[in-house]
C-alpha cells in the first residue's frame, strides 16, 4: 500500500469518525428540568407526561423516570412518536413492556413490613430480600413497582443497603413509588430515597430518631453520621433535607407555598406554614404530607393509586388472595414467603442453638464409636442455622454477632469440628 493512499485512507476514516460523532450528538434529546438542569440523552418512552430518559454516565446507560411536575420542556431530535415507540430499542422494549391487549402499564405491589410482628427493618425488611424480587418482576413484565410500607422501624444499619438497592437496582428498571400505610423511623428513612410518595388515609411518616441499648437516643458523632447519610438519601428522593432533619432531631420546620404551588422550606418557624414546632420531632400525617407537597396524593386502593400516578388504567399484576387488598404478584409472594420464614426462624432461634450446642456436648462426652447419632443431630441443627441465614443474612449479625460475609468461615469451622469428633 502506497504512502499517499494510506494517508488518504486515514484522512477519510478520520472524517467519517467525525461525521458519525456529530450525527450521534445531533440525535441526542434534551430534557429541561424545573430545577434548572438540562440533561442530554434519549427519550426512551413517554406516558401521560412521565418521561423515561436514558443518559450515559461513565459509559454506563442509566434510565430514570421524571414526573410531569419536574419537567419544564423536552427537546427531541426525532419526532415524539418515534421517540416514544416501545420498539425503538431493545432496552426500551425491556424497560417498558405493555399489558397484553390493553396498552395499560403493568404494575406490582411489594409490601415492606406487615402487621403481626413482621415489620422490623433489618429482619423483615432487607436489601437482600428486595433483590430477590427483581427476576420475578422482570418475568411478569412489570414496569411500575409500588412499595407498600407498613413498619414501625428497626435497624439503622440496613437503611443505606435498602436505599442503594432501590436507587441502583430498582430505579433504572422500574418506575418506583412509595405507598405509605405507616413508615416510622428506619422505615421512613428507607422510603425517603423514593421521589414519588403516596399516602394511605390515616398514614404516618417520620419520627426518625435513632436509638440504641435501653432506649438511649443516638447522639454525638453517631448522630452526625446518620444526619449526613440522610442528607444524601434525601437528594436521591429529591426531598429537601430539612424535612428529614426535622424528623430526626427537634428542629423547627416551616414552609412557604407560592402561587405556582412551589414549596420553599425553612429550618425555623418563619415560613407561611409552621409544619413542625420547636421541641418536637416531625411526623407527617396523610393530609399534611399532601398539603405541603411532600406526598403526591392519597390513595386507599390500587385503583386510586393508579389514578394518583396519572394513569387512566393500570394492570396490577398478580392473583387475588383473600385478606390481601391488592393482587399478589410473584415478587410479592416471594417477599411474603421471606417474612414468614424469618418469623418462623425468629421463634425457633433458641431451639436451633440448644439442639446444636447440646448435640456437640453429648458427642464430646461420648466414646468415639457412639458419637455418630449425636454428630448427626448436630449436623441437622447446623443445616437449620445455615438455611436460616441463607434466607436472611442479617441473622448472622443479630444472632451470631458477625458480619454476613464472615458466616461461611464460621460454618467451615463448625463442619471441621464435627469431622474431628468422628475421628478415632
Amino acid at each position: 500500500m502506497s504512502k499517499p493512499f494510506l494517508k488518504t485512507l486515514l484522512l477519510a476514516l478520520a472524517l467519517l469518525a467525525g461525521v458519525l460523532a456529530t450525527a450521534g450528538h445531533a440525535r441526542a434529546d434534551k430534557l429541561h428540568l424545573k430545577d434548572g438542569r438540562v440533561l442530554d440523552g434519549t427519550v426512551v418512552r413517554e406516558v401521560e407526561g412521565y418521561v423515561w430518559f436514558e443518559i450515559k454516565v461513565g459509559g454506563i446507560e442509566n434510565t430514570q423516570v421524571y414526573p410531569p411536575a419536574d419537567i419544564a420542556k423536552v427537546e427531541r431530535s426525532t419526532p415524539a412518536a418515534d421517540a416514544a415507540a416501545p420498539a425503538t430499542t431493545a432496552r426500551a422494549e425491556k424497560a417498558a413492556p405493555r399489558a397484553r391487549g390493553t396498552g395499560a402499564p403493568r404494575a406490582a405491589v411489594i409490601s415492606l413490613g406487615e402487621s403481626g410482628d413482621k415489620d422490623m427493618v433489618g429482619i423483615f425488611m432487607t436489601a437482600d430480600s428486595l433483590k430477590r424480587c427483581i427476576p420475578h418482576l422482570e418475568a411478569e413484565g412489570v414496569e411500575i413497582v409500588a412499595f407498600r410500607i407498613n413498619s414501625g422501624g428497626g435497624a439503622l444499619l440496613e437503611i443505606q443497603k435498602l436505599s442503594d438497592t432501590i436507587e441502583y437496582d430498582f430505579k433504572p428498571k422500574f418506575r418506583v413509588v412509595g405507598w405509605i400505610e405507616h413508615a416510622i423511623s428506619a422505615a421512613a428513612m428507607t422510603a425517603h430515597c423514593m421521589e414519588e410518595i403516596y399516602m394511605m388515609p390515616g398514614a404516618s411518616y417520620g419520627a426518625c430518631t435513632g436509638w440504641y441499648g435501653q432506649l438511649t437516643a443516638v447522639k454525638g458523632r453517631q448522630l452526625e453520621e446518620v444526619l449526613f447519610m440522610m442528607e444524601k438519601i434525601s437528594a436521591r428522593g429529591k426531598h429537601d433535607p430539612k424535612i428529614m432533619r426535622a424528623m430526626q432531631i427537634m428542629d423547627p420546620l416551616s414552609c412557604t407555598i407560592n402561587e405556582n404551588g412551589d414549596v420553599t422550606w425553612y429550618q425555623n418557624a418563619e415560613g407561611q406554614h409552621v409544619v413542625n414546632p420547636k421541641e418536637r420531632v416531625l411526623t407527617f400525617n396523610s393530609i399534611d404530607a399532601t398539603k405541603y407537597k411532600f406526598a403526591k396524593g392519597i390513595a386507599s386502593t390500587v385503583e386510586e393509586l393508579g389514578k394518583a400516578m396519572g394513569y387512566t388504567e393500570v394492570e396490577w399484576v398478580g392473583k387475588r388472595v383473600p385478606g390481601i387488598p391488592y393482587p399478589v404478584s410473584r415478587a410479592e409472594a416471594e417477599m411474603r414467603r421471606f417474612r414468614q420464614q424469618s418469623f418462623d426462624d425468629q421463634s425457633r432461634l433458641n431451639q436451633y442453638a440448644i439442639e446444636y450446642r447440646g448435640s456437640i456436648q453429648l458427642a464430646q462426652q461420648t466414646p468415639v464409636e457412639e458419637r455418630g447419632k449425636f454428630v448427626n443431630k448436630a449436623r441437622q441443627a447446623l443445616d437449620k442455622i445455615k438455611r436460616m441465614v441463607k434466607n436472611n443474612p442479617n441473622w448472622a449479625l443479630f444472632v451470631f454477632n458477625m458480619l454476613p460475609e464472615k458466616f461461611p468461615d464460621w460454618v467451615d469451622e463448625q463442619e471441621e469440628l464435627l469431622r474431628n469428633l468422628m475421628k478415632r
